[in-house]
């Protein structure tokens, strides 16, 4: 028992410091001390086996304007470990190689046909691709990464964006444990993926925050006291299936008037024909958030006018959001940036009328600053912080959110 606990703290304490450098490229050692509040031998020892493991390098003497001997800088070593991501999405699986700097360094894109699954691309997609390009001992782990609800209780997942059956999706977790028996895997929801990315990479200074994704469906992560509510499964909320409009349109959850259902990209079409006449959009058989945003843009009153309605909506939805759980900032992502200055300057003013006065007039509301594609660090960074060990082999494990 001494020894595992030892080991615990061990872990705890490297990966500690290899958080700190990540989050500040070129500190000290001095520094790290001085915030880890360990004793600089220690400091000195472990970074010392950082850089022996090929984590972080150290680059030498810094610029410093203090007198005296100048400290040097520790930086994360790019290129050296990777972290898996795999995407399941529709009919398409998407395979991404992320370096622990947080970069994609390699992708495949593949398309599911008749005798092909999700686990089996993947699988041809790993050994007989990645596997030849990185070897084995420099793969961290393995992201599977899906726009649904997980189930850690049930270990089964429900998805509308699997182009396959429930009863078929609940056997794809057994799948990945038998399959990629050789690596640690984890089972991820993209919402939570994005928002983690949030919190790491933008460096949200606020504790409590939610961040709503505007992608396949519409979703929403929480973090509470600096703290991501659940886990990274997004059963925790299922923000998407608030309902805006109880006789509205049918929800594949069986419930009438979802975000998901009212707001979503498939349903884009039928909201512009129920407005009138759109020159810009009415010749397109598919009409995505990013065509709606600058037809809005360009003039066209009918864009504006279905902007403006979704943004009532979404208000109406985040105002009860904020008087359930009272976060500070309020980011969206995923695709709803398309949506422009308008969308987010409607729901501001939308959110005047409902809601509890303290409570939403305190609330910043904004639009994410990353990329769209941010959740594929989000879901690398959150592997390695959740479910990375430096001082055990997590090989073999499956993980769940």
């Amino acid at each position: 028992m001494k020894l595992v606990n030892q080991q615990l703290i061990k872990d705890a304490n490297l990966k500690m410091l290899y958080n700190f450098i990540h989050s500040e490229d070129g500190i000290s050692r001095t520094k790290l001390a001085r915030l880890s509040a360990l004793s600089k031998t220690t400091v000195s020892t472990l970074i010392d086996e950082l850089i022996n493991r090929n984590f972080i390098y150290d680059s030498g003497a810094t610029v410093s304007e203090l007198v005296g001997r100048k400290p040097n800088s520790l930086h994360v070593k790019k290129n050296s470990y990777y972290v898996i991501d795999i995407v399941w999405i529709d009919d398409n699986v998407d395979v991404y190689l992320i370096d622990i700097a947080g970069q994609s360094v390699y992708e495949e894109h593949m398309l599911i046909k008749t005798k092909d699954t999700y686990v089996s691309l993947s699988k041809k997609c790993i050994f007989e691709s990645i596997l030849t390009k990185v070897s084995q001992d420099r793969i961290l782990g393995i992201c599977v990464i899906v726009s649904a609800m997980i189930d850690k209780k049930s270990k089964a997942f429900y998805s509308t964006t699997l182009s396959i059956s429930e009863n078929d999706q609940a056997n794809l977790i057994k799948e990945l444990g038998s399959i990629f028996k050789n690596f640690p895997v984890a089972l991820l929801n993209d919402t939570a993926c994005y928002a983690y990315a949030e919190k790491v990479y933008v460096k949200i200074p606020e504790a409590d925050f939610a961040f709503i994704n505007f992608g396949h469906g519409i979703g929403a992560t929480l973090f509470i006291d600096n703290e991501m509510v659940g886990n990274a499964g997004g059963g925790s909320t299922q923000f998407g299936h608030y309902s805006v409009n109880p006789e509205g349109r049918l929800c594949v959850c069986g419930n009438r008037g979802c975000l998901e259902a009212e707001m979503g990209e498939t349903v884009l079409k039928e909201r512009i024909s129920a407005q009138g006449h759109s020159v810009f959009l009415d010749n397109l058989d598919i009409i995505t958030f990013a065509e709606l945003g600058k037809a809005a843009e360009h003039g066209d009153m009918i864009a504006q006018t279905v902007i403006k309605s979704m943004a009532k909506e979404l208000a109406y939805a985040i105002s009860n959001l904020i008087s359930i759980v009272n976060p500070k900032v309020i980011i969206l992502g995923g695709k709803s940036r398309y949506l422009g200055d308008l969308f987010i300057c409607e729901i501001r003013n939308q959110l005047k009328h409902y809601g509890f006065r303290r409570m939403v007039d305190h609330v910043e509301i904004c639009y994410s600053r990353l990329n769209y594609d941010s959740y594929l660090i989000g879901a690398a960074k959150y592997f390695f912080d959740t479910y990375y060990q430096f001082t055990d082999n997590t090989s073999d494990k499956l993980f769940i959110g």
